[in-house]
């Protein structure tokens, strides 16, 4: 029954299951996004800690105990580097500069005389970072190492927060976008409101399959070539239930309006002939 489904919708995985979010509550539908986005919280901090983590506190651990970044200019002992690289990251530090930045990891930080240069596995080039001449910051052992330490369960708490604010923030942009083709395939089944809510419900499929992609890569079960494939893919994933999922979406619930006619009978009792409760002398039928 249509006035049922709001109770019912509670998992977006199957057409029809995301179909009944067009007439739940709004606090419904966020309450599932606020699950679904945790779970991908949760995953991308677990291979934050799992594949980056070790290599900056093992790089940290070995460079020396003074240097700095000071005017746009790493500052280090001469003849001091660090060359520390792991499953998924790599950290490479020369002061006196790089002839060729190694490519070997997904994820490359080659920090160089006044610059940082990020590159990858992919072969897509290296991106330069200059550092900012104002700034002035203690790269070395000493400092990094009881600040890391201390701070690093929080660096991970925080990246997962960012991860959920980023995730609702995307889906609520994206129900926006896509309520119009919704609107449309629903053969106005649904309200504009409802069909804003199917759209970011049609999106939440794919969180499970870019979890499960991200594990797999996390296990090394999976390249990142074939990761970022998925990542395409799962964008393309929820125009299978924007176009299935409107036609099947409940109608909105008659039963307002019906209340309304029954209050208004009520309201003017005089009006009905067949009301026993009024001694009106306009009702031929009640009692005497």
């Amino acid at each position: 029954m249509a006035e049922d489904q709001p109770k019912e919708a509670w998992q977006p995985l199957t057409f029809v299951g995301v179909a009944r979010f067009a007439v739940a509550s709004r606090w419904r539908l966020l309450t599932v996004e606020l699950v679904f986005a945790l779970t991908v919280a949760v995953v991308v901090v677990w291979f934050v800690n799992q594949g980056w983590m070790p290599v900056i506190e093992k790089s940290i651990n070995r460079m020396p105990s003074n240097g700095e970044i000071r005017g746009g200019r790493l500052e280090w002992p001469s003849g001091a580097v660090v060359q520390q690289e792991g499953p998924f990251m790599r950290i490479d530090v020369r002061p006196t500069g790089f002839t060729n930045v190694v490519e070997t990891r997904d994820l490359v930080l080659a920090f160089g005389p006044d610059e940082l240069k990020i590159a990858s596995s992919l072969g897509l080039g290296v991106l330069p970072v200059a550092y900012i001449k104002g700034w002035i910051i203690s790269f070395n052992k000493s400092f990094l190492g009881p600040w890391w330490g201390a701070r690093s369960h929080m660096v991970l708490i925080g990246l997962g927060v960012l991860v959920v604010i980023t995730l609702l923030i995307a889906w609520s942009a994206l129900g926006v976008l896509y309520m119009f083709p919704v609107k449309v395939f629903s053969m106005r089944r649904v309200s504009w409101m409802g069909a804003r809510k199917l759209a970011i419900a049609a999106h939440l499929p794919g969180v499970l399959v870019m979890n499960v992609a991200i594990v797999l890569y996390g296990l090394k079960q999976l390249d990142l070539v074939a990761l970022i494939i998925v990542w395409v893919g799962h964008l393309f994933l929820p125009w299978a239930y924007l176009i299935f999922s409107p036609i099947l979406a409940p109608k909105p619930s008659n039963s307002k309006t019906a209340n309304s006619v029954m209050t208004l009978a009520k309201r003017r009792p005089k009006d009905n002939p067949f009301d026993e409760s009024t001694d009106s002398m306009d009702n031929p039928f009640g009692d005497k």
